[in-house]
């Protein structure tokens, strides 16, 4: 992993955020809170998440490609990210359980 200091303090900053963010839906499931409120914490910590992705995949692009190309090594950080779009989607295509909230 290709990170100066500047890119660590920025994706450890998303990542308090994200945790700050999931500590809270954690007591607001503790104290029952209404589901609507959850799932907008929820959005919040996925955000986050999100962001955090973005830059990690931003300074891949930039750094470790860039070096796999100039070293003929693209099949394989092809592969790589091939990989990790493949499994993000099939993630994002897993049923989801409904039931009756409140």
């Amino acid at each position: 992993m290709a990170l100066d200091d500047e890119l660590e303090e920025r994706l450890k900053l998303r990542l308090s955020k994200a945790i700050g963010h999931l500590n809270h839906v954690y007591k607001m499931v503790d104290d029952r809170r209404y589901c609507v409120d959850i799932l907008h914490q929820l959005k919040a910590v996925q955000s986050a998440l999100d962001k955090s992705a973005e830059i990690m995949l931003k300074q891949h692009l930039n750094t470790c490609v860039v070096e796999a190309v100039q070293n003929n090594d693209a099949d394989r950080v092809m592969e790589e990210l091939w990989q990790l779009l493949r499994k993000s989607s099939q993630e994002q295509e897993e049923p989801t359980v409904t039931k009756k909230c409140c």
